[in-house]
Order: C-alpha cells, then sequence, then structure tokens
C-alpha cells in the first residue's frame, strides 16, 4: 500500500476535542462536528461526533460522515464507533485517548492513540493506515518552519496538566506555541503553491 502523507490526511486529535471542550469532566454526552477544506482545490470534508462518558455501554466516540466510493461515486452514510480510554494525570483529572479500532493482518490493533486518521472508510490510527509524516517522506530532514507533527505529539505527550491555579502550565503553553508555530508555517506553504490561496488571503510570497 502507498504511504499516506499525515499532515493532508483527514484526522481527528483528542487534544482538539478537550480544548473545545468536547469531553465532559464527570460524565455525560457531547455532540459536535469538525469540518476540512482543502486549500488547493476548495473541496471540503466533515464528520459529525457524539462522545459518551461514564455511560453504561463504556467512553466511546460515535462518529457520522458520508463515504463516497471514487470508483462507482456511490455514497455510504457510516456510523462508526471508537472505544475511549483514560490514564491518570500526575496532578489529578485523567487523560483521554482513541482505542484503535481496526484489523491488520487478520490482528486486532487497540493501540491507545491521541489522533485518528481517516483510512478509505474508516478511522484509524497511522499505523494501521500505513500513514507516514512529511519529514518520512524526505528521508527525515522535512520540517515546518522547524517543527513537524512528531514534535507537536511529543509536546502533546508532555502536558500532564493544562491550567495551575486559572493560567496555562509552562509545558501547555509551549504545546501552543508549537501548534501556531506549525500551523503559519503550512498555511504559507500553501500560499506559495496556490497563488489563488495567496491571493484570496492577501498573502504576499
Amino acid at each position: 500500500m502507498a504511504r499516506q502523507q499525515a499532515e493532508w490526511s483527514n484526522r481527528l486529535r483528542i487534544f482538539w476535542l478537550k480544548k473545545n471542550g468536547y469531553l465532559p469532566i464527570g460524565g455525560g454526552w457531547q455532540y459536535g462536528g469538525i469540518k476540512w477544506t482543502y486549500g488547493m482545490s476548495g473541496n471540503e470534508s466533515s464528520v459529525s461526533f457524539t462522545i459518551t462518558t461514564n455511560g453504561s455501554e463504556g467512553d466511546n466516540i460515535k462518529l457520522q460522515y458520508t463515504h463516497t466510493n471514487r470508483e462507482t461515486d456511490e455514497t455510504e452514510n457510516m456510523d462508526y464507533r471508537v472505544e475511549l480510554a483514560t490514564t491518570p494525570c500526575n496532578y489529578g483529572g485523567k487523560r483521554y485517548w482513541f482505542i484503535c479500532p481496526l484489523t491488520k493482518n487478520e490482528k486486532y490493533c487497540g493501540r491507545r492513540v491521541g489522533v485518528l486518521f481517516r483510512i478509505g472508510k474508516w478511522y484509524g490510527c497511522r499505523h494501521c493506515g500505513n500513514i507516514a509524516y512529511a519529514k518520512q517522506f524526505e528521508g527525515g530532514k522535512y520540517r515546518w518552519n522547524g517543527v513537524s507533527i512528531p514534535d507537536v505529539e511529543q509536546a502533546e505527550k508532555e502536558v500532564k496538566r493544562y491550567y495551575y491555579k486559572g493560567k496555562p502550565t509552562r509545558k501547555y503553553r509551549r504545546l501552543i506555541r508549537l501548534n501556531e508555530k506549525f500551523r503559519y508555517s503550512l498555511f504559507m506553504s500553501v500560499a506559495r503553491i496556490d497563488k489563488g490561496f495567496a491571493k484570496k488571503y492577501g498573502i504576499e510570497v
């Protein structure tokens, strides 16, 4: 299978769910959605989700989206469940993870991961989807403005507590800075490739 590039894949991150308040403290249900827009083509895709924590069926997220078969143009409405797991944080509370639901080589994956990628009609971890990061395509040297997705993921893993006395912790502030730096660099890189995109946003390249 040809390797897919992570930076250009639809992905859902636990950090994004946490940041936007979709992981309720004390349990309950949360509904939401996310939309991806591709700068060069303007095409869009989206997924809706329902998150249940501390429920009778265990912690999980159900993804609702439409899959289109590229060969036949037939569409299929998907209702896809992914289990969630938690680990304790050093300063109290807990951290959520996705449990990859896919099967590869007839073996259930079950990896505990912070990011799910769109793999065909399913969502799963990058190992099951044979997904690589940009710097892996470039012999390990490619980075966006000195920052790669693995750098961001590693910084995310190091965050044990997001706030202390109402203020972001040092490691959380670092994670925010890396995220902003990566997104800005990616935005500018797309602008250099797509002149229409640059003109739309008034970017001089």
